[in-house]
């Protein structure tokens, strides 16, 4: 008979009930392990990533490079001098949930900028292949389709940045054009400040979601905000992902601090501890519920 059918027992009582729950929890366990939090609290190896481009040339021995604060650990460099494009991707397509979820947190910093500074760093979730895209005001993202992607751009590429050198952007298909916004960030890119940085994607609702701060702590306001259906932009829900960068006629040194991506809507609130234990399933905490409600009824009745 069903397990759990009208709050029947079967044969053996409650300790069957509770073995048959206690199955049904490690599965559920097992199924959420495979919703894999990456955590890269540090670049002291890449061995997960594929390199391209200058970021290959930059970062040697499978590790990144020391940071430029004193004792900073390995970062990851995408680029560091002038007329390069690099990117850094996951090497395997990572699997997002059935509706393209994803939470991420990363940490940046500009530094050892010349000629003014630029061009800033995108960071991309993309299905062409570990490669990178154009250099200068491409940010190592124009033209990977399909793809979105989050520029923090630190250089004025004319109407298409809003005539601002210090601005942040959505981006979708390649296009460095951004079809969202925002001109007013925390403090200059290129004043050397650490950001911090959050991007959510909710496949219930549809909603990209992006937060900037010169601290840790998670922003209540949003920065921009862009509603698409990513599972049909992409096509797909296995996608590489990673970040981007370019520079031209301008450079800094274009770095990646830390790194926190969940491949479901879970967004980071302590990066220092992200969480790797997510909410069962409704439907399998449901069933657990339901199990311990009917063994509780059955006690009463004996």
């Amino acid at each position: 008979m069903p397990l759990l059918s009208g709050c029947s027992i079967p044969t053996g009582g409650a300790r069957h009930l509770l073995s048959a729950l206690a199955v049904t929890t490690a599965l559920a366990g097992a199924t959420q392990a495979q919703a894999a939090v990456v955590s890269m609290q540090n670049f002291n190896s890449l061995a997960d990533f594929t390199l391209n481009g200058a970021t290959a040339s930059i970062n040697t021995g499978a590790q990144g490079v020391v940071g430029p604060n004193p004792g900073d650990q390995r970062v990851l460099r995408l680029t560091n001098d002038y007329g390069q494009s690099g990117s850094a991707f996951l090497t395997n397509p990572f699997s997002l949930a059935s509706d393209a979820s994803f939470s991420s947190y990363f940490e940046f910093q500009y530094t050892n900028q010349g000629n003014g500074g630029a061009d800033g760093i995108v960071f991309t979730v993309q299905t062409v292949s570990n490669t990178a895209g154009g250099g200068g005001g491409g940010i190592g993202y124009e033209g990977l389709s399909p793809s979105i992607g989050v520029e923090f751009d630190n250089w004025d590429n004319g109407s298409c940045d809003g005539n601002n050198g210090n601005h942040a952007g959505i981006n979708v298909n390649g296009n460095v054009c951004s079809v969202v916004r925002a001109d007013t960030l925390p403090a200059q890119l290129d004043s050397q400040a650490i950001f911090h940085a959050w991007v959510d994607y909710n496949g219930a609702t549809d909603m990209l979601e992006v937060r900037l701060s010169l601290n840790s702590t998670r922003p209540t306001t949003i920065l921009m905000s862009y509603a698409v259906d990513l599972v049909a932009l992409l096509g797909t829900t296995d996608a590489y992902i990673g970040f981007t960068s370019g520079t031209g006629a301008a450079t800094a040194d274009h770095d990646i601090r830390r790194w926190i991506f969940d491949g479901s809507y879970n967004p980071v609130v302590d990066p220092n501890n992200p969480s790797t234990q997510p909410v069962p399933e409704p439907g399998v905490l449901a069933l657990l519920l339901a199990g311990l409600g009917c063994l509780g009824a059955r006690r009463r009745k004996v």
